[in-house]
């Protein structure tokens, strides 16, 4: 879009300070993106005004004339093909080295054996009009060598606006909206609009009828008829506004719609009034088509909407009228429409119809429907200025089909305001901005309630944080500085849950070479059934994805199981492992969503499954206890009891409970043969379950680790071996000597034995013991104190021995 600089200075003061590549970079700043900055008065260059001397026949051409002529300083000779070329005329003269609008550019020549110095040009070729049979003939008074671009006026800066920068303002598409943001950012006073509009006398008589077929795809629509027409070429005064704004100057009428257009942003629509005693707007019928004013016959969808006379289509809406309602030069009445369409039906309409234009670009933005009766009126204006005879036919008609009595309004802090921009700007200056902006603010202490005005409240400002970033973007980005927000660190809260999960399954899938199986939480009910598993205190699925899979499950047993069957063809020995959850029939700490009562207990268990291995019992309970050392440290005592509460699937001789300090983990239990032939399990498999919770919370109490330094003096090392009572755990005895006294730095266990040597209700459990000091070495006396007084406690409470074999 162009914008000129002229124009936005009929609507508020620009400082003559202000440089026009400053004003730019203020529009950059605070509005929309200039692209380029582009001096009117180049387009003219090498071109001036100059007199017509004398006209004579070119000696070797009938149709061209040798036309003499001085640009102010010198007599030129011009070889001209025009008829209406005459002496003492002033016209417009390209001297070599001038570029024409068509890119033509003008060089010294010999024409049919003459030189020719220059051209003098058309409306056409200037680009100032579309006139191209004869001369532009200026106006008596123009001054001999006068630049054209001073003669017309077009000393104009025209800043070339990047559309996608004004796609979410819709008040941007006229010079009139610009003008305003331009008075926020100058803090300067912006004219109102309405001292652009001056009261038409109307004759009396009924409304020009309309009528809006679809009225939510035209909020308003205002149609004035206009009689006693005179069309004709534009006043200069208009072409030369129009023509630095990038159109083309077609009749006093067009452009003068053309001109409000690009002054309000409103699209103005004007229909030759002969034969047209209504305005009808609908959407169009299957097979209708119309031949828009480029002379194209366009097939229409029923999507379309339509401006009709009732029965003959006259323009397509909001986007382009049709050639046969077209003014032209016979026109003696109009009608004049300032309407205002859906965005989204006139983005649609553009796109089927492969028609794009200025019209079209700014009903898609979703224009201010209070703007169309404005713009009405400014065009009233200046059609009297252009046309004084012309009679304006009652009042116009008005179709509202909106809400517009709803008061936009929006209330926020000032200091919200100022803390999310991150600086504080003076609450009189946010309102001063917010006032040029348009907007009225009513203030109570910290409180600002804000009304949004109608050409902003379309689509644009709907929060206070679009408030917010009207007042910061006319502050100027600029001038907020720049820092980093302060933010205090604080050390992450440990996940010991998932710390551990993690070391479990590294541990595992690592250094235990066990594959991890991910299975779903649903178990069968008939493999339940096989393995003697009573299934009536199971969850039972609503709606379960598969009738195999109906209950949730409340051991990892059974998937695991079904892993070694599937996979027990192929390998010849199978180890995985799984943590996941187990649903429990009795009422957990989660609240079911939008009801009182609790989810089922879900409590996580790690699974592991061995099979085909020579012992894989054996090596099965060495993977828990290594598993368990390895994450609660190498000191930590597992113990395996007998287990009592057998399950049916439970081979009886070989299940055993995983103990930690009298807490019981879980259990490994090998699967007995009679579920294992009903399963179709060919390895001897062994499963274990350990509880996750338990081994968490023994986790977390963990004492972080500590240096401790190595003793200088050297260890004394002795062995014993007790005799002891079956019933006695080696984790007991181990306890007792390893904290019998400050000077037993370890204490190992190397062997035991029971056997023919011993009764069977007796064992032998034989220990390393290290004696070390970290003041001296320890002398044999010393030492041999220290082991007498062990044996005796040992004696008194255990009933040891020391084995003498």
């Amino acid at each position: 879009m162009y914008i000129s600089y002229n124009l936005l200075k009929t609507f508020t003061k620009i400082p003559k300070t202000l440089s026009t590549e400053e004003l730019a970079s203020l529009l950059n700043l605070h509005t929309v993106e200039v692209e380029k900055v582009i001096d009117l008065k180049d387009q003219f260059k090498n071109i001036v005004v100059a007199e017509v001397i004398e006209v004579k026949a070119h000696p070797n051409a009938d149709r061209l004339s040798l036309v003499k002529v001085n640009d102010g300083k010198l007599d030129l000779d011009i070889v001209c093909g025009a008829s209406n070329v005459e002496p003492k005329q002033k016209i417009a003269l390209a001297l070599p080295g001038a570029i024409l609008a068509n890119g033509l550019e003008i060089k010294e020549t010999e024409i049919r054996g003459v030189k020719s110095s220059g051209m003098i040009c058309s409306e056409d070729e200037l680009g100032l009009g579309e006139e191209q049979e004869g001369i532009l003939v200026l106006d008596k008074k123009a001054k001999k060598g006068q630049s054209l671009s001073e003669h017309l006026n077009l000393d104009d800066i025209i800043f070339e606006i990047d559309n996608k920068s004004l796609s979410h303002r819709a008040d941007l598409w006229g010079h009139y909206g610009l003008a305003r943001d331009l008075s926020a950012i100058l803090k300067s006073q912006l004219k109102p609009y309405n001292e652009f509009i001056e009261e038409i006398n109307n004759e009396e008589g009924e409304a020009f009828k309309v009528k809006v077929a679809k009225e939510d795809l035209c909020p308003r629509y205002l149609a004035w008829k206009v009689e006693n027409i005179t069309v004709k070429d534009s006043p200069l005064w208009l072409k030369n506004k129009l023509l630095a704004a990038g159109y083309r100057p077609i009749n006093n009428i067009v452009d003068a719609s053309n001109y409000v257009m690009i002054e309000s942003g409103q699209p103005l629509h004007t229909f030759s009034a002969e034969n047209i005693e209504k305005i009808e707007v609908r959407l169009a019928k299957k097979g209708e088509s119309i031949k828009t004013i480029d002379e194209k016959d366009r097939a229409l969808s029923e999507d379309d909407l339509l401006i009709t006379s009732g029965k003959d289509v006259l323009a397509i809406a909001g986007i382009m009228g049709g050639l046969d309602s077209a003014v032209n030069t016979d026109t003696k009445s109009i009608i004049i429409e300032s309407a205002n369409f859906d965005a989204v039906s006139i983005r649609k309409s553009s796109q089927s119809l492969n028609l794009r234009t200025e019209a079209s670009a700014r009903f898609e933005k979703s224009i201010d429907p209070e703007l169309a009766p404005l713009a009405l009126k400014r065009f009233a204006t200046i059609l009297k200025e252009l046309c004084p005879e012309a009679k304006f036919i009652s009042q116009a008609s008005d179709v509202v089909n909106y809400l517009n009595e709803k008061v936009n309004k929006i209330e926020l802090d000032y200091s919200w305001l100022c803390n999310r921009i991150g600086k504080t700007i003076e609450k009189e200056e946010v309102i001063s901005i917010l006032k040029h902006l348009g907007f009225t603010i009513e203030v109570n202490e910290d409180k600002l309630l804000i009304t949004i005005p109608s050409w902003r409240a379309v689509k644009d400002v709907k929060i206070k944080e679009d408030i917010l970033e009207e007042v910061a973007r006319v502050y100027g980005y600029n001038n907020i500085e720049s820092s980093l927000p302060e933010l205090k660190l604080k050390p992450l809260t440990a996940n010991y849950e998932l710390k551990l999960e993690r070391e479990i399954k590294n541990f595992l899938s690592q250094s235990a070479n066990f594959y991890e199986d991910y299975n779903y939480a649903f178990v069968d009910e008939k493999q339940l059934l096989k393995m003697g598993i009573e299934t009536s205190s199971y969850l039972r699925l609503a709606n379960p994805s598969s009738q195999n899979y109906n209950l949730l499950r409340q051991s990892l047993a059974p998937n695991l199981i079904q892993s070694i069957i599937l996979n027990q063809n192929n390998f010849k020995d199978l180890a995985f492992f799984e943590t996941g959850k187990v649903f429990l029939p009795i009422e957990g700490s989660y609240d079911r969503e939008g009801k009182k009562e609790k989810l089922p207990l879900q409590e996580k268990k790690i699974g592991l499954t061995i099979a085909g291995y020579s012992d894989s019992f054996s090596k099965a309970k060495g993977v828990v206890e290594v598993l368990i050392k390895s994450i609660l440290g190498k000191n930590q005592q597992v113990d395996f009891t007998i287990l009592e509460n057998k399950l049916s699937w439970f081979d009886q001789d070989w299940s055993v409970n995983i103990k930690l300090e009298n807490e019981n983990l879980g259990y490994i239990a090998k699967v007995n043969k009679e579920v294992a032939d009903k399963l179709g399990i060919k390895l001897e498999t062994v499963f274990s379950e350990i509880d996750f919770s338990k081994l968490l919370d023994i986790y977390k109490n963990i004492p972080g680790v500590k240096y401790q330094e190595v003793s200088k003096f050297p260890a004394v090392e002795r062995d014993l071996a007790f005799v002891v009572d079956k019933k006695i755990s080696y984790n007991k005895l181990y306890k007792t000597i390893s904290n019998f006294s400050p000077l037993i730095a370890k204490a190992e266990l190397f062997d035991v034995y029971s056997g023919d040597k011993l009764d069977s209700n007796l064992k032998s459990l034989a220990f390393h013991v290290s004696y070390q000091s970290f003041e001296k070495t320890l002398s044999t006396q010393e030492v041999d104190h220290i082991q007498d007084k062990l044996i005796k406690y040992l004696a008194d409470n255990f009933s040891a021995q020391l084995r003498d074999f």
